[in-house]
């Protein structure tokens, strides 16, 4: 049941992004494993923790969509807001292929 709901949350988000924007733009998943410590100090790579959800195994464009969406303030998280919104796009995107190139984690 958690799955089926954290899957139409992944899909109401990506529908708040233009489907003619190209948010991978400036992906590069070595900079993205450069850039995800702060990141990992939370959302562990080996899964969930402290219900703090998994970002390994995501869909790139619907990662860089959330990150969109707290970097806009478009969704509530006042931690998530503050590190989104000191990323550039290129950055997003890095992050985006680079989370997406590890095995998916519950």
């Amino acid at each position: 049941m958690r799955k089926l709901l954290f899957a139409a949350f992944l899909v109401t988000i990506s529908s708040l992004v233009q489907a003619e924007e190209n948010l991978l733009v400036g992906a590069d998943s070595g900079y993205g494993e450069y850039l995800s410590g702060e990141c990992v100090g939370c959302h562990k790579l080996q899964g969930q923790a402290q219900g703090i959800p998994s970002i390994t195994g995501w869909d790139p464009d619907v990662f860089a969509t959330v990150m969109h969406a707290y970097k806009n303030k478009e969704l509530e998280n006042p931690v998530m807001r503050l590190i989104a919104g000191r990323l550039e796009d290129d950055q997003i995107a890095s992050l985006a292929v680079y989370f997406a190139s590890l095995p998916e984690q519950e």
